[in-house]
């Protein structure tokens, strides 16, 4: 009994990509409106679509991640 290895805790059903997609999305979107606005003469109009255009791209990675995790918990 004194001699038994302590249990490992589960891993997270929850992947790590669906953790960062937000930020991450929001982030790159922001970037990249920066670019295009830069382009076309308006950089905030550009920065506030690709924000715009991440978060949706993120929270669309997010649900995915939701999906994926409980489907690996069994729920």
């Amino acid at each position: 009994m004194a001699n038994e290895p302590s249990p490992k805790p589960a891993p997270s059903a929850f992947p790590r990509w669906g953790a960062i997609a937000l930020p991450a999305s929001a982030l790159w979107g922001t970037v990249l409106g920066l670019f295009i606005g830069a382009y076309f003469g308006n950089l905030a109009i550009g920065a506030a679509i690709g924000a715009g255009l991440g978060i949706g791209i993120g929270l669309t990675l997010f649900a995915a991640a939701i999906v994926i995790a409980s489907v690996r918990a069994g729920v």
